[in-house]
């Protein structure tokens, strides 16, 4: 019987292994893409949302078009949306990994979704209310924000609200909920790419999540010491 026991308690040990090592890795590969697709930031920041732009009067020789920084302009934006993705990629995978209970670890990694997605949804608010000269443009700032930003930020905002609701659940709903909330996040990712520097970790992160929710709610059953 303790044998038994002790195969049983070596079998969901393992187990638990290999889902901590999934869902590091969700985490590590979204990061890794994030990387690759993290120019379209300063694509977004400058082409769309016109940060660090300005439009000459009606009349004069920079009337109706815009006209920017150059490319060292815009090293603070990578900076501050570039250290916000090393921070969450490096913690989410730290937590995935290390941290045994699967409560905690799910919150922590959701938490850190929404913080990287509020970041860089907040961050470039900021930047088109406060540094779009705007004077003589046809629109605000705040308009080029919700014409590129708006829908994409819509569906955000919806999946990580749906990422804190599985917390409330477990097992085979959370996991549900938890991998349509990464699902939705990565479609509003593809609505507006320029977001993927730090959305793209938050859908890795909410599907981490959903991994380790799968054991969520079971019992941790220390090894059955051997009888004398």
């Amino acid at each position: 019987m303790d044998d038994m026991r002790t195969d049983t308690h070596r079998v969901d040990n393992a187990a638990r292994s290999r889902h901590r090592l999934a869902a590091a890795l969700w985490v590590l590969g979204s990061g890794l893409l994030a990387f690759l697709f993290g120019w379209s930031a300063i694509s977004l920041t400058r082409d769309q949302l016109h940060i660090r732009c300005s439009m000459g009067p009606p009349g004069s020789e920079g009337a109706d078009s815009w006209h920017c920084s150059d490319g060292i302009g815009y090293v603070g934006v990578a900076v501050v949306l570039g250290v916000m993705w090393f921070l969450v990629v490096l913690a989410g995978s730290l937590v995935a990994l290390l941290v045994e209970r699967n409560r905690t670890a799910r919150v922590l990694l959701v938490l850190l979704a929404a913080i990287s997605t509020a970041w860089i949804l907040g961050w470039t608010w900021y930047g088109s209310s406060e540094l779009v000269q705007d004077e003589y443009a046809p629109m605000t700032g705040t308009e080029y924000w919700a014409h590129a930003v708006g829908p994409a930020a819509a569906v955000s905002t919806l999946s990580v609200a749906a990422g804190l609701v599985t917390l409330v659940l477990t097992r085979r709903l959370s996991w549900i909920i938890g991998i349509g909330a990464a699902l939705g996040l990565a479609v509003a990712t593809i609505l507006q790419p320029g977001l993927s520097l730090n959305t793209l970790p938050a859908v890795g992160l909410l599907a981490s999540a959903a991994v380790r929710g799968v054991h969520d709610g079971r019992p941790h059953r220390p090894a059955a010491s051997p009888r004398p």
